[in-house]
């Protein structure tokens, strides 16, 4: 199969999916109605938005693109402004101020180098 590289980084044919399984839980839950929006304003690069249930329209002021968002699915805010969500159908989402991972919390064993 010949893949092609798209703009967004994903190749057609391939899984295009991705499950950050170390980030920590939302801050913040909304359930969205199908047609509802929600958005946030400001400074609000390294936020996070995660699909939590069902599938939602996401844009960002000054990013030409659009997302949809599946269940699972997590985008990184990448730019100041505003940030705009709107629910195909009903879904809930979450938000983190911030992109923190969950701490280590086991232990290294012994690495040998040769």
């Amino acid at each position: 199969m010949n893949h092609q590289l798209l703009d967004a980084g994903s190749i057609m044919g391939a899984e295009k999916r991705f499950f950050l399984s170390n980030l920590s839980t939302p801050d913040t839950v909304v359930d969205l109605a199908a047609g509802q929006g929600w958005s946030l304003k400001g400074k609000r690069r390294i936020d996070t938005l995660f699909c939590l249930q069902g599938t939602v329209w996401v844009t960002q002021e000054c990013d030409i693109r659009d997302y949809v968002l599946h269940e699972g699915d997590a985008f990184l805010v990448t730019l100041p402004g505003l940030v705009l969500v709107r629910a195909f159908k009903p879904a809930r989402i979450g938000y983190s101020e911030h992109f923190n991972t969950v701490p280590f919390k086991g232990r290294f064993g012994q690495t040998v180098f040769n």
